[in-house]
């Protein structure tokens, strides 16, 4: 500031770079402050050219390598097979056998450990994208163990041998639990039960130990239907070659689920197995196993409730049946069927369908056949059960002509036992209006003692040929015996003026040993056949008179049924077609009088020439040694000669069996 009190510029000696007149840069200022402004090296920058602003820079071919992710690795694992044979194709026995080495040099004393590494490994290795169904319905028993190479089967079953059978039944019962649990979960069990069948084919006593745990098993799963079939395909391994193994299999394990629909076809099936398979040959020990309580479960679905299952299924329940029935009778009937007669006696009631009906009375009357002792046990069951004795007497009553004759029982403790049952009907007669069944049983058993009383040893009347070869005999034997001899008699004379005498005669040593043999034989055989096959061929033949029986009633009652349609539906007709019944006789009778005029003329044109005819053979035919009276000559004749014949021949047989009776006594 001047002293004047003016103010001065003053001008700083230092220069500003960045002084700018006005705020804005010359053109020399421009130049000249980007010369001296400090460059960057932003890399590569591309021309203008292209037409494109703000392009992101490209990445260098080092920088793509950089960023490159790992590529993974190729064929680290297989691909899961898809089906089961392609997956347990590929089992391999060598790597197998390195990991039985392995655990057996761990743990050496523990075969227990070695089942279970293996059992697992086979089933981690078998484990297909296409599950199977847990039964395996529709292939072969063996299945799937027989799509197994010889070396990997002949691996496991060598190192089952060097186990003990508690470690085999622990082996066994760990395998199956496992088997459920994991097919609980959804996963593969295939392993498991390739294992189990093995197993149970070489040791089925294994897993035989083992029934009551798995019938609880069952039990608790029984609400889940993969896991439940597959329990029920693995214990029946057990019994595929073992009749009294499968049938408790069956028995215990199996007929328990028959009425449920998702089971039944499986039980109904391994039970026809079983049967087919073995039934013949272990039938007559199978009481123990197929008792009273199993078979009467048995029979009552059968018949009672079988209507629940599908048609195939049923008829093959059908089929089974006789089988179970044969194998339950079959162990000792005469001791055994005592058990079951109270039960059929307490199911038959008048309400059952025919066809239980028959099966029940077929079975009761085998029973009574058979076992003398059911007489007695009717006999204490019979005013409980009075309504269905009165059926069962009924049913005596009119076959009794054909049972007495297969009866095992003395006639006479019968009459006495149906005598009894008289007296308790007259006892109760005064209860027969509140009592129901004394009315029908009364009646019953009158009408079985009038049976009793007139079924006798019957004569038939001989028929005429048998009349004429008995008398042919008589007189053969007659003229023998009034000469003396064979010779002497007028048969021998006549044989021996033919030159048959020593035909005759060895024909007749041939003939007397032969008789002598067969002779023996009959008294030997016969009557053990005979009462064999009444046994055996009565009771169907009683079925099939049943049956018959209701085929007629059936054919009567559907008649009946068409007689009440037929004026329905001739009012129909009528009503439909007006005057259509009335034309229909009329036309009728038209053609009913042409077939009666046509009748009379062939008669009255054919009678002339019958007349002729008759002329003819009464003058051309019939004459000379065909006359009537020489026909009757003839006859009279060939009757003498026969008569002379039986005379003869009833002669050497009377001495044929004085000589053999003779033998035989000098033999004995």
């Amino acid at each position: 500031m001047a002293a004047t009190g003016e103010w001065e510029l003053v001008k700083n000696s230092r220069k500003k770079g960045s002084s700018v007149p006005n705020g804005k840069l010359s053109k020399e200022e421009k130049k000249s402050f980007i010369e001296k402004a400090p460059k960057v090296n932003t890399g590569r920058i591309e021309s203008p050219a292209t037409g494109k602003e703000n392009r992101k820079p490209k990445v260098t071919k080092n920088a793509k390598e950089g960023k490159k992710k790992p590529e993974k690795k190729q064929n680290d694992a297989p691909h899961q097979p898809g089906t089961l044979q392609e997956a347990i194709g590929r089992l391999n026995v060598g790597q197998m056998e390195n990991l039985l080495d392995v655990v057996k040099s761990r743990f050496q004393d523990s075969p227990l450990i070695w089942l279970k590494d293996l059992a697992s490994y086979l089933n981690v290795r078998v484990n297909p994208i296409h599950a199977p169904d847990p039964a395996f319905r529709g292939h072969p028993p063996l299945y799937p163990t027989s799509m197994l190479s010889s070396s990997v089967k002949n691996l496991l079953i060598e190192t089952f041998s060097c186990c003990s059978d508690s470690v085999l039944a622990s082996f066994h019962k760990h395998c199956v639990t496992s088997m459920v649990q994991e097919q609980v979960k959804g996963l593969s069990v295939i392993g498991y039960k390739l294992f189990i069948q093995i197993l149970s084919i070489q040791h089925p006593e294994a897993g035989l130990v083992n029934l009551p745990f798995y019938c609880e098993l069952r039990h608790s799963i029984q609400n889940q239907t993969p896991a439940c079939l597959s329990l029920l395909w693995a214990v029946g391994q057990l019994g595929h070659y073992d009749f009294i193994t499968g049938l408790k299999v069956w028995l215990q394990l199996m007929v328990p689920l028959i009425g449920l629909k998702h089971y039944s076809a499986h039980v109904v099936e391994y039970g026809s197995t079983v049967f087919g398979s073995g039934g013949g040959d272990g039938a007559q020990a199978c009481g123990d196993v197929l008792g009273v309580r199993e078979f009467f479960t048995i029979l009552d679905f059968t018949w009672c409730s079988s209507g629940s299952l599908t048609k195939p299924v049923q008829r093959q329940l059908f089929a089974l049946y006789p089988k179970v029935k044969t194998a339950a009778f079959s162990s000792n009937p005469e001791v055994t069927l005592r058990n079951f007669f109270p039960s059929f006696l307490r199911r038959l009631d008048v309400n059952i369908t025919h066809l239980l009906r028959v099966e029940l009375l077929t079975c009761l009357v085998q029973c009574l056949m058979q076992d003398p002792q059911c007489w007695i046990v009717w006999s204490q069951l019979y005013l409980k059960h009075l309504v269905q004795s009165a059926v069962l007497l009924d049913h005596l009553g009119r076959e009794w002509k054909v049972l007495s004759q297969s009866l095992k029982v003395k006639r006479k403790e019968v009459k006495e036992t149906i005598e009894k049952f008289a007296q308790s009907n007259q006892q109760m007669s005064h209860k027969a209006a509140a009592v129901p069944g004394v009315l029908e049983a009364t009646q019953a058993t009158e009408a079985l003692l009038n049976q009793m009383k007139t079924v006798k040893e019957k004569s038939h009347r001989p028929s005429l040929f048998n009349f004429v070869a008995v008398l042919t005999l008589t007189a053969v034997v007659w003229d023998i015996r009034s000469a003396g001899s064979f010779k002497g008699s007028k048969l021998g004379q006549t044989i021996e003026g033919l030159g048959l005498t020593p035909y005759l005669q060895v024909a007749g040593e041939y003939a007397r040993a032969a008789f002598i043999h067969i002779y023996r034989w009959c008294m030997t055989n016969v009557p053990v056949y005979y009462s064999r096959g009444c046994e055996l061929a009565g009771p169907y033949l009683l079925l099939m008179l049943e049956k018959l029986d209701w085929v007629l009633a059936s054919c009567w009652t559907a008649m009946d049924s068409a007689a009440q349609y037929i004026p329905p539906l001739k009012e129909k007709i009528e009503t439909m077609l007006p005057g259509v019944t009335s034309n229909a006789s009329y036309y009728g009778s038209v053609a009913l009088q042409s077939l009666e005029n046509g009748f009379y003329y062939v008669q009255n044109a054919s009678s002339p020439y019958l007349a002729q005819a008759h002329t003819f053979l009464s003058t051309r035919v019939f004459v000379g040694p065909l006359a009537p009276e020489k026909l009757q000559e003839y006859v009279f004749s060939a009757a003498e000669y026969i008569s002379q014949l039986y005379k003869q021949l009833q002669s050497i047989i009377v001495q044929a069996l004085e000589e053999a009776n003779n033998a035989t006594k000098a033999t004995s």
